[in-house]
């Protein structure tokens, strides 16, 4: 017998794409229960309810989102912020991906050209700062 590798439990680090796109739904409107999500979802992907009521147990299980059970339909939360969520995503791509290499992820963003002027300010005091204390 094969023996199946199981992801690991570590929230963050193992979030598939259907966690990913629920997340913003649950930040957006701060507590939500299952059919909230899937209304929302359901004109763009036409998945069925028990799917998303699968995800989002998912994600209560590893800890992403709190599940109240003492109410029905059960009411989920966000048990971690936007911010965290993305930093350990960019972590990941930092690592993984670009090598360790965070100028590659610098460069990147900067190419796309979505920086904002008052974003760009703040990371050249950012860059400014850093460049003093190296």
């Amino acid at each position: 017998m094969v023996k199946r590798r199981r992801r690991p439990r570590n929230g963050l680090g193992s979030l598939g794409g259907l966690e990913i796109e629920i997340m913003p739904i649950v930040w957006r409107q701060g507590e939500v229960t299952v059919k909230d999500v899937f209304e929302e979802m359901y004109g763009k992907h036409k998945l069925a309810y028990t799917t998303i009521m699968t995800v989002m147990n998912r994600l209560a299980k590893k800890d992403i989102l709190k599940q109240d059970r003492r109410t029905i339909p059960y009411l989920y939360t966000a048990a971690v912020s936007q911010g965290e969520m993305a930093g350990k995503m960019l972590d990941q791509v930092v690592d993984k991906v670009l090598g360790g290499s965070t100028g590659m992820l610098v460069s990147y963003c900067i190419e796309r050209n979505e920086i904002k002027p008052d974003e760009l300010k703040g990371l050249k005091k950012l860059l400014a700062e850093k460049q003093k204390n190296n």
